[in-house]
């Protein structure tokens, strides 16, 4: 049956009442519409554990929510998409013919108005719903804490340098205590750079020049990669290094080792006094 024949037919059925829906090409598309919606939920709901690390901060567990939600919301509208392409290749293509002429043109369509007013009435509502999603989100991440322990960061080619104002302490990994809110300072000396925890859901570009601040509450012990996620010139994929999430007793005896009085690393750790032994560290691949 030709493209002109099967929009003949189906005028005249939407005229005389026409076949069960299902028949029907429109009937055909919500189906695939449907399996290929389930399909995209499923992939949103599940596929994030696999390829997502796990996240050892609040705003990494608010990045691995906001990948599920934003991609079990567009599967609606992706399975729409793909479904009208995958029924129009398939029940539509063009058959028999000269192979070296084009097909003759297919009768002009009309819009339809409801399906307009409901294709612009949820798409708003998508847009509105993910805009405030982000912007919550976004908010909770900006919230400033008074007490957050800083961390200065520098990134030059092609390594990472870091100071903890107030104690002298100076270093080429970091180390934080556990659940202490964390500020760090960004910047470059040379080209741009990128501060990448990817443990923490945390991502920033280190500017030349250019201070910027990111923040983050670790919630778990361990070690971590710190990497660049810049391409930054010849030795951009060694332009790594580890990050370690302490106790806070832990905390200010690695900072007393490095050369802080007890007094500066107590209050940098915020614990009530000053460490005298640095416990033994239990570090996480």
């Amino acid at each position: 049956m030709s493209f002109e024949q099967e929009v003949d037919d189906i005028e005249a059925n939407l005229i005389e009442g026409g076949p069960p829906f299902f028949s029907r090409p429109a009937g055909k598309i919500f189906l695939i519409w449907l399996l290929f919606t389930a399909v995209g939920v499923l992939i949103g709901v599940y596929v994030p554990h696999h390829v997502m690390p796990t996240f050892l901060s609040p705003e990494g567990s608010d990045a691995w929510a906001t990948v599920v939600f934003f991609t079990v919301l567009a599967a609606p509208v992706a399975a729409l998409v793909y479904g009208v392409a995958a029924y129009s290749l398939i029940a539509w293509r063009h058959k028999g013919g000269d192979p070296d002429e084009p097909p003759p043109d297919g009768p002009p369509q009309h819009g339809n108005g409801p399906v307009t007013v409901v294709w612009l009435a949820v798409s708003t509502l998508l847009v509105v719903v993910l805009l405030f999603w982000g912007i919550t989100v976004w908010s909770a991440q900006q919230v400033v804490h008074l007490d957050a322990l800083q961390v200065n960061v520098t990134g030059q080619q092609w390594l990472w340098s870091f100071e903890y104002p107030g104690t002298g302490v100076q270093s080429r990994e970091i180390e934080v205590p556990l659940n202490r809110p964390v500020e760090f300072n960004i910047t470059s000396v040379d080209v741009t750079h990128g501060f990448y925890l990817d443990a923490f859901g945390i991502q920033v570009d280190a500017n030349p020049n250019e201070n910027t601040v990111i923040r983050t509450t670790p919630d778990k012990l361990g070690r971590f990669t710190l990497r660049c996620s810049q391409l930054c010139g010849l030795y951009h994929a060694y332009m790594y290094t580890h990050v370690t999430v302490v106790t806070p007793q832990q905390f200010a005896g690695w900072l007393q080792s490095n050369g802080a009085s007890a007094q500066a690393a107590a209050t940098a750790a915020g614990t009530s006094a000053p460490a005298t032994t640095a416990a033994k560290i239990t570090r996480a691949g």
